[in-house]
């Protein structure tokens, strides 16, 4: 049985809350009246928290490494098929309750916004090929305007793994027993690739290989604290992001770049077993950060269309409706984790091994292959 890394969970906890206050200050009206004394911060949550974005980029790179770190053999569609229906369960959910939220509260919010002179900012009224789109989560690619916050994200994290697995599926194929070699090397010049050119040009941000460069930072953070070899490329692959830093300044290469080697180094270090027998709150933040991610929108939602719908104005009721908002997204997401997420990944998982009539794999381990990991 692997150990869990404290840092992994650490970083998926913090992301996710960070997101969560990113979006109120970006959407909700409560923001607009905290802003007028508290400027600066919510300045940071709008600008600076989204980046953290970044940290569940390497992170769910490092986790998928993991769960391929003894496989050397790989079918490359049953991994792809499994990995969509890990991150089906909460994504679905997350589509349904917010479509429903913005059909309950759409008068309120955009009347408040046409009063006001402003463009509403919730999502566009949904229609069967949206929902279809996005369920299938090919609505960056067929760019489809998204139902709800974060559903971007998961379409890139399937992608993001249909490259790993066929990256290294080819290094297999081409390069035989010497196929560690091959995947380290094509991971490596794909994440330079995503460094130097593809993040450079915001046209690419539909695809995978915008993102390569930091997902691919964090498989070699952890592929490199098992051979000497991996170190060697995880440490050449630093180097030319550290470049591409230099070249082009991006505070979200710096991010990744310091998120892998915190990652790195945290592994080496190996926290204590006490340490990890008091840390069982944090597996639950980590394990329901996905759910958080996706879910929190809908409550931001109702209690922004509530908002509109008294007129509330003051300082104090605002920080009183992002603290109800803060305090019922995380409940609900614990809920959802462990009473609808949890039981239909596994359940899923199950049905799919019937399916195709072999053992789970370790990368759809409702563990280690969660991408939010995926936020």
């Amino acid at each position: 049985m692997r150990t869990r890394s404290l840092t992994v969970d650490a970083f998926k906890a913090i992301a996710a809350q960070l997101i969560v206050l990113h979006h109120f200050a970006a959407y909700s009206p409560m923001a607009d009246v905290l802003s007028m004394t508290w400027s600066g911060l919510i300045n940071v949550l709008f600008e600076d928290a989204r980046m953290v974005v970044q940290v569940f980029l390497v992170t769910s790179g490092y986790l998928v490494a993991r769960s391929f770190a003894r496989q050397e053999k790989i079918s490359p569609l049953p991994l792809i098929v499994r990995r969509y229906f890990r991150l089906l369960p909460s994504y679905f959910i997350a589509l349904v309750i917010t479509v429903l939220a913005a059909w309950l509260m759409r008068s309120h919010i955009e009347g408040a916004a046409a009063a006001l002179g402003l463009e509403s900012w919730l999502p566009a009224e949904p229609s069967w090929v949206k929902f279809f789109g996005h369920l299938l989560m090919v609505q960056n690619v067929l760019q489809i305007d998204a139902l709800t916050v974060g559903v971007w994200y998961v379409a890139i994290d399937l992608q993001l793994f249909m490259a790993t697995v066929f990256l290294i599926w080819l290094a297999n194929t081409l390069r035989g027993k010497y196929y560690l070699a091959g995947h380290l090397t094509l991971i490596s010049l794909l994440s330079t690739a995503s460094l130097w050119f593809f993040n450079l040009n915001p046209d690419w941000d539909d695809y995978a290989v915008y993102f390569y460069g930091a997902y691919g930072l964090g498989m070699l953070a952890f592929w490199s604290t098992q051979q000497p070899r991996a170190l060697k490329v995880f440490v050449f692959t630093l180097a030319m992001a550290v470049g591409a830093f230099i070249y082009a300044p991006r505070a979200r290469v710096a991010i990744a770049i310091a998120t892998a080697l915190s990652l790195y180094l945290a592994t080496k270090l190996n926290p204590s077993g006490s340490l990890k027998a008091r840390s069982k709150y944090l597996h639950l933040l980590s394990d329901s950060s996905y759910a958080l991610f996706l879910n929190h929108f809908a409550v931001l939602i109702v209690l922004s269309g509530v908002w509109y719908k008294y007129a509330l104005q003051s300082e104090l009721s605002a920080w009183i409706f992002i603290a109800l908002g803060w305090s019922i997204s995380f409940v609900f997401s614990l809920l959802v984790y462990k009473y609808l997420e949890r039981p239909l990944v596994t359940w899923l998982a199950n049905a799919l091994d019937r399916v195709w009539a072999r053992k789970p794999l370790a990368a759809l381990d409702p563990k280690t292959g969660s991408s939010a990991s995926k936020y």
